[in-house]
């Protein structure tokens, strides 16, 4: 499963750890990026180069738990722009059955699941799409704040809303950050990420709760969502006939064009609501099959000529 989180996502998080200590600057430059990278609303990261740069934010800050306050704060500072949807719903459960659905939107790491247990017991659980805790462990920390976050803003005054909340990982030498963050019973070692809820949270109704408000923030979110489909499935084939083109040893806009089906100008039309040309996607792309060859012992001029280069 490929994981990734969107550049509006990630602007919003390289703000935080700009204010957190890990300068905007070294984090672009860290990721490989500039700020024009951050102007394609469409555009998507993997995941792995975002957890890197929050390792990266945590020496440097000499923070080990930066993830945490990083889930928090976001939450914090983004909660006015999400409060159309989650405030609008009509209560606990649903927002987290909202939190599955919409999720994807911002980071797609995984999937959130309501459970009511037979013994009447009410559970979040996040099925996290990784299997190397440790290596994930900043996008769990991430997460899991956030959604803390938002549920006990949501349940305000209801008394004992968040029981419990279980991490999928070893018990830190210091727990102070996860205690102030999920201001609940800890529970570490756990199989799976979880959040145990009173009974009075989830039967309790939101006060905010707004139908009409819920249905247009639920269109937005859902034409963003098909947005998204669509971008993904357009940058897929401009990276297959940039491949076919380096392979055929002749690269060029217009032959793209040809291979992808399309005329030069509906290519260039797309192109330029990415944001980014077709000049640094070859570039990245020749970077990449660079690696793999070289890697795989193949010398220069082979590689040169699979990169269509005379």
């Amino acid at each position: 499963m490929k994981m990734t989180l969107s550049y509006r996502y990630l602007e919003a998080n390289l703000n935080i750890l700009d204010k957190l200590g890990f300068p905007r600057e070294r984090a672009l430059d860290f990721l490989g990026l500039d700020e024009a990278h951050l102007t394609s609303p469409m555009e998507r990261l993997d995941i792995d180069p975002f957890v890197a740069c929050i390792n990266a934010a945590a020496d440097f800050t000499s923070d080990p738990n930066i993830a945490l306050r990083l889930g928090h704060k976001f939450r914090v500072g983004t909660f006015g722009q999400t409060g159309n949807l989650y405030g609008s719903c009509e209560n606990l459960r649903e927002v987290i059955l909202m939190n599955d659905r919409y999720q994807k939107v911002a980071i797609d790491a995984g999937r959130v699941e309501y459970i009511e247990s037979s013994s009447g017991e009410h559970h979040m659980r996040f099925h996290h799409y990784y299997s190397d805790m440790k290596t994930y462990r900043p996008i769990t920390d991430i997460i899991m704040a956030s959604y803390v976050t938002t549920y006990r803003w949501l349940t305000w005054g209801c008394g004992d809303d968040i029981i419990s909340a279980r991490l999928p990982y070893a018990r830190p030498h210091d727990i102070s950050d996860h205690q102030e963050v999920f201001q609940s019973d800890l529970k570490f070692d756990s199989p799976y990420a979880c959040l145990e809820f009173s009974e009075t949270a989830m039967t309790q109704n939101i006060t905010t709760h707004d139908p009409e408000r819920l249905t247009r923030a639920q269109i937005k979110l859902d034409r963003i969502l098909g947005l998204q489909m669509a971008f993904r499935a357009f940058e897929k084939a401009v990276e297959a006939a940039i491949r076919g083109a380096l392979e055929s040893g002749e690269i060029s806009s217009h032959i793209v064009a040809d291979r992808m089906g399309v005329s030069w100008s509906a290519l260039r039309s797309q192109l330029n609501e990415s944001g980014v040309g077709i000049r640094p996607r070859v570039e990245r792309i020749r970077k990449s099959i660079f690696i793999e060859q070289y890697e795989a012992g193949q010398s220069f001029s082979q590689i040169a000529m699979s990169l269509a280069y005379n």
